[in-house]
């Protein structure tokens, strides 16, 4: 595809400066028009489908031309340029958390504001400026649209679709009570070819938009309602409980529904609303049956507390049920489970398809609507701890620094230093410094073959127009298929043609670019330290710590509410704190994706480690929903009760800590971590004698609580496996951080 799109520029780009140079005498109708085909052909490409990419393109049309009228009506005020190029640098680049298409587009619609701002003509050059944007919109989306328009297919959305299908049978003869050995051989198959397809899958700078970040979080569900689905056939779960078999079944239709909506038979992403809302439809006609199991399985339990003669005596679990003696006491306990992973699922996938309300209520939403969804993200980025607002912020001052650089040094062709600084500014001085070198070795290489070029050429403009067309075609095949120096070198080559043909100065155009060049790599470095001295990596490390730590402070509220009936414990300050960071972790992880070069940390670990901090935030919202009686009026609190909530609090008390120094861990505040410990024994005991004494006692106004507390043991007995899987991530994650270059 790169070797497509780089010969359809190379046809186009020459093309439509050749009718803006002839048809037009004014030089700024040909600059405008050659670098607006540029920018359109080869800094953008929008996917999806065909009217989808129309109006993203339409928009950044209307956006640059909106640029350009501002940037050259500020050219020559220098205060109110560097002024201008600072907001307008801002807003360019933090638009891109709120939209997929502003963040594939920010590059090419920052340069045409910088064009403009930097290349300093009167008021009056603002008509000829928008005619050549104008000529290039028109032929160039034209031709991206129509002549070879970018493949709509992924195949991480196949391999996505094939589990999910995978676990959508099995979980139809887990609701026959069906052992399919068959079916959970095919779930373990689709599994390992999902995770060898996610590891190996590259991803572009264009990787931040929500697709791509949404797809990489169903990885990480699909495991775990896969997990879950395997549990629900055990023996703890019984055919015999009708609600249990229809929340499963309602399971393997949305995951049916799902798997359809992830991508069509050819690999196409699916953006059809009937899909979209056949999804939503499953997804909520789930949740009611999810409430409606949890009212009717208490109350279950309940009349058989009030009337132990029915049963016999106290409930005694199958064997093997010390190990999950919430799914023994109450047999709907997992499938509900597996009902909510199966959530999670379909509101990921929802995301990956574009569907615009799309809320995880599962972790805790506060309001569903759209409008506050999205002005609570916007908000919740308005600080100097989201990676995207440090990003944006740091963009700004690198582009508004460089333009300020042309206003008072008055370099000649100033357009380059603002480029230059745009071009190489990365998330991370380091980062930003390797590039730099690189650049200006690229611009070097460059101007050396565009001043043999020119030599050569002399003044026959004829070869030097032959010349274009071979020259735009390696523009845009190097960078991708040989590297950023012979991409830069190959920009250089195609920039002294195109001057030189506009306005014949033979090779001392590329002298000028290497010394512009230069300078705009030294504002960016400057720019880098002064920012944000480490990398996208680092910074997300940082986030993952903080979500860790809030989404365990919020268990930690829940288990105290959950156990405590003689006080309030308001869980919404913890809740709070959790969303925030949920918030600027899905900032850092989206910057981690957009990152240009290798990953240092693998996407598998980080997707791991994302995956667990939401479980975590999911059970402390599950326990904080929960209702909170106290005994019944005029009765004491069953003793054992009592005894049970101070061991559970006390249990996580200990997980909490663990927690703590987890985040630790992550946030590169230590350098070891002892492994979990496990789950506590006495605190099983101590439940299930709760419940027998609550039982044999007939206090049903102490059945809810008790059942209550079974649940959150289960819970964090899960946690303690999901805390070896997360240490292994995390030994990782710290391992190739410290092994590697934070770039």
């Amino acid at each position: 595809m790169v070797i497509k799109r780089s010969v359809r520029a190379a046809v186009v780009m020459p093309a439509t400066f050749a009718i803006a140079h002839v048809a037009f005498s004014n030089p700024q109708v040909s600059l405008f028009a050659a670098f607006g085909s540029f920018a359109l052909l080869l800094l953008v490409e929008f996917t999806g489908p065909i009217r989808t990419r129309a109006i993203s393109y339409a928009g950044l049309y209307v956006a640059g031309c909106c640029f350009i009228v501002l940037g050259t009506v500020v050219s020559t005020q220098k205060v109110a340029a560097v002024a201008a190029m600072a907001v307008v640098g801002f807003v360019v680049l933090f638009a891109g958390i709120a939209s997929p298409q502003a963040a594939t587009a920010s590059t090419a619609a920052l340069l045409t504001f910088v064009l403009p701002v930097a290349v300093a003509q009167p008021a009056s050059a603002v008509g000829p400026r928008l005619v050549g944007w104008t000529l290039a919109a028109v032929f160039c989306i034209t031709a991206c649209l129509l002549v070879w328009p970018a493949p709509w297919h992924d195949t991480l959305r196949r391999r996505l679709s094939a589990s999910i299908s995978a676990i959508a049978r099995l979980a139809e003869a887990r609701a026959r009570g069906v052992l399919d050995p068959k079916a959970h051989a095919e779930v373990t198959s689709e599994l390992a070819l999902l995770r060898r397809q996610f590891t190996g899958t590259p991803y572009p700078p264009t990787g931040a938009a929500g697709g791509a970040v949404a797809l990489s979080k169903l990885v990480g569900r699909v495991e775990w309602v896969a997990g879950n689905t395997a549990i629900v056939g055990d023996q703890h779960w019984s055919v015999e409980q009708q609600s249990a078999q229809a929340i499963t079944e309602q399971v393997a239709e949305t995951l049916h529904r799902t798997a359809a909506l992830i991508c069509d038979n050819g690999g196409h992403p699916v953006g059809d609303p009937e899909r979209i809302k056949a999804v939503q439809d499953a997804s909520r006609a789930l949740d009611e049956l999810i409430d409606a199991a949890l009212r009717a399985d208490v109350s279950a339990v309940s009349e058989a507390v009030a009337d132990p003669a029915e049963t016999g005596g106290p409930v005694a679990g199958p064997p093997g049920a010390d190990e999950g003696i919430a799914g023994s006491l109450d047999p709907g306990f997992h499938a509900r489970a597996l009902g909510i992973a199966t959530e999670m699922v379909a509101e990921a996938a929802l995301e990956a398809s574009g569907s615009k309300q799309v809320v995880d209520r599962r972790l805790g939403a506060m309001d569903t609507s759209a409008p506050h969804l999205f002005a609570h993200r916007i908000l919740s980025h308005l600080s100097f701890r989201s990676v995207w607002f440090r990003n944006s912020l740091r963009g700004a001052v690198g582009l508004a620094l460089a333009v300020a650089v042309i206003e008072v040094t008055d370099v000649s062709h100033g357009f380059w230093v603002v480029l230059g600084t745009l071009s190489v500014l990365r998330s991370n001085a380091l980062g930003t410094g390797a590039t730099a070198l690189r650049a200006v070795g690229g611009t070097a290489l460059g101007f050396v073959v565009g001043s043999l070029i020119m030599i050569g050429v002399a003044d026959h403009s004829d070869l030097l127009w032959a010349i274009l067309p071979l020259a735009v075609l390696v523009s845009g095949i190097a960078p991708a298929m040989i590297s950023f120096v012979a991409g830069q070198a190959a920009f250089t080559v195609t920039v002294v043609i195109l001057f030189n043909i506009i306005e014949p100065v033979g090779w001392r155009v590329g002298l000028t670019r290497i010394e512009d060049v230069a300078i705009g790599c030294g504002v960016s470095i400057v720019v880098g330290l002064l920012f944000w001295p480490r990398g996208a990596t680092a910074a997300l490390g940082r986030a993952l710590s903080d979500a860790f730590v809030a989404s365990s402070g919020y268990l930690a509220d829940a288990v105290d509410r959950l156990t405590t009936t003689s006080r309030f414990v308001d869980t919404e300050p913890g809740q709070q704190a959790s969303n925030r960071a949920y918030f600027l972790l899905d900032d850092a992880f989206r910057q981690f994706f957009a990152e240009r070069g290798a990953k240092v940390v693998s996407v598998e670990a980080i997707s791991r480690l994302f995956t667990g901090s939401n479980r975590l935030r999911l059970a402390a919202y599950t326990l904080a929903t929960l209702p909170v009686r106290p005994p019944a009026a005029g009765l004491e609190e069953v003793e054992s009760v009592g005894v049970a909530e101070a061991v559970l609090r006390d249990s996580y008390a200990s997980t909490h800590r663990w927690y703590q120094e987890f985040a630790e861990l992550l946030g590169d505040r230590r350098s070891t971590l002892d492994p979990p410990l496990p789950h506590s024994d006495v605190l099983h005991h101590v439940l299930r004698r709760a419940f027998d004494d609550v039982r044999s006692q007939q206090r049903s106004d102490r059945v809810q609580t008790t059942l209550q507390m079974l649940w959150a043991d289960e819970l964090l007995e899960n946690q303690v496996q999901m805390q070896d899987d997360l240490l292994a991530s995390a030994d990782l994650f710290v391992t190739r951080r410290h092994g590697g270059m934070l770039i």
